[in-house]
């Protein structure tokens, strides 16, 4: 079977448990690896590619970003991503209440592949995430 993996950057533990509950119809539960904060992602990031160097697309199928990230922007990690020519086939996608169109259209010039806005009813959220199925 082939490997499937997640990385899902969310600081909010009621978000994280909603968005994971949601990709679990997909996903193992052990094949989404949760991280907290921007700092802690991109150490994960480099460790990573480190070990797996050019096999990074074979073993992560999707990166989900929150917006807003303590410790480290998510426009920083995100240009961390794109710079690394591993990570660049693995399509990244940021989560947000923030709908400004300043910070969307500064996402996409850093290169995420989807800028997803949390809607506020729990109904709309989860149809948003079934839709992410398309990038893996």
């Amino acid at each position: 079977m082939e490997e499937k993996r997640i990385i899902l950057v969310e600081d909010d533990p009621d978000h994280a448990d909603l968005i994971k509950e949601v990709l679990e119809g997909e996903f193992d539960e052990r094949d989404i690896v949760l991280i907290r904060d921007g700092r802690d992602a991109i150490d994960y990031f480099q460790e990573f590619s480190i070990k797996w160097d050019g096999q990074i697309k074979d073993k992560i199928n999707l990166i989900l970003l929150d917006l807003n990230l303590p410790k480290a922007s998510v426009m920083d990690v995100l240009k961390f991503l794109k710079k690394d020519k591993r990570y660049h086939p693995v399509p990244v996608i940021i989560l947000s209440t923030n709908s400004d169109k300043k910070t969307i259209d500064e996402a996409y010039r850093n290169g995420v592949n989807g800028y997803v806005t949390k809607p506020v009813s729990y109904e709309e959220f989860v149809a948003k995430l079934e839709g992410l199925k398309e990038y893996y």
